[in-house]
């Protein structure tokens, strides 16, 4: 067992930008935590990026480095069809898992996933960086006490420019779509909002040569009438935001998923609440997830929102082939 103290020693099984930009910076700022090894396919690329970041270990295959001993957790920013296979190997490798999302392409890659985890007792999260957000954590508990009343609807919209046509995110054969990359940020931050599974969905979209959602516009319906909206889209100006209308208020958040920043309204009046403050949620994440291992702290969003959220995007996906209401 590890000890209360112990530094989580970290190894990045991939060079994907997301690791490059966002986490390795993260873990390299987080406390208990050491990045000592990275993979990538390509032994040249991997030594480059060791030496980018001062990461002790470079391996030249993904297999390599769950051979490390040493190794305690790993971050997989693989492409999307290949979680399932590098998550159930990691855990067999008996090492904690910290997915990027999606999770996996749909609902039976994710519990096989888990089961794998479950099996090697290993710690597994998706890689949702927001629900680990201070901010986010304050305005869960305002909205769950009534502050804006009973919440009936959200509407939360997520888009980036996709401009290169071999971005892998536009690859059918590697889980490409804004659903995957997007919208599952989308439905994660309205079922949280909502504390509650919707009943059913019906999705239109646009799609591309190649079949890929490069657009996808989603109703979801709540119990008691209450309805969750998203768009998102490859082919948009980047940006995000989420609306949350209550019977007593509104809530408008602009870059939710990134660097929150909230604006509240109560009958007819703007309010200001302590919400300046920012971090970075990255950091957020990755020592919450060490201290899940280290102190047993309860995970903030555990296995079974990674199962319902992916059961959400395979009843959208349903609703594009079928053009009908499907129950989730």
């Amino acid at each position: 067992m590890l000890e209360p103290n112990k530094v989580i020693k970290w190894g990045i099984l991939g060079a994907a930008n997301i690791a490059i930009e966002r986490l390795i910076p993260a873990m390299l700022n987080s406390k208990n935590t050491q990045v000592l090894a990275i993979a990538s396919r390509s032994k040249d690329k991997a030594t480059r990026v060791a030496e980018q970041f001062n990461i002790p270990r470079a391996y030249g295959s993904y297999k390599e480095l769950l051979k490390d001993k040493d190794i305690d957790a790993v971050y997989i920013p693989l492409p999307n069809h290949m979680h399932k296979e590098w998550t159930v190997r990691t855990a067999q490798a008996g090492k904690h898992v910290l997915c990027e999302k999606p999770s996996a392409l749909n609902e039976q890659e994710v519990i096989e996933m888990i089961k794998a985890c479950h099996e090697n007792n290993v710690l597994f999260m998706e890689a949702f960086a927001f629900r680990c957000h201070p901010k986010w954590h304050r305005l869960k508990e305002m909205m769950d006490d009534g502050y804006i009343g009973e919440i009936n609807n959200v509407q939360a919209r997520f888009s980036i420019k996709v401009d290169n046509q071999n971005d892998i995110r536009l690859d059918p054969t590697k889980g490409g779509g804004s659903l995957y990359d997007l919208g599952s940020y989308c439905i994660n931050g309205i079922r949280f909002i909502m504390n509650d599974e919707p009943l059913e969905v019906i999705a239109i979209s646009k799609q591309s040569e190649k079949n890929v959602d490069l657009s996808i516009g989603v109703l979801m319906k709540f119990s008691n009438g209450r309805i969750g909206q998203f768009d998102c889209s490859f082919e948009g100006e980047y940006n995000q935001s989420i609306s949350i209308t209550g019977t007593k208020g509104y809530i408008n958040i602009t870059w939710p998923f990134r660097n929150p920043v909230v604006t509240i309204q109560r009958n007819g009046m703007q309010e200001k609440e302590a919400f300046e403050f920012q971090t970075n949620a990255y950091v957020s994440q990755v020592e919450h997830f060490n201290n899940c291992i280290l102190q047993k702290e309860t995970p903030f969003y555990d296995f079974k929102e990674t199962i319902a959220n992916m059961r959400v995007i395979d009843a959208v996906y349903e609703s594009l082939k079928t053009k009908t209401f499907v129950k989730v």
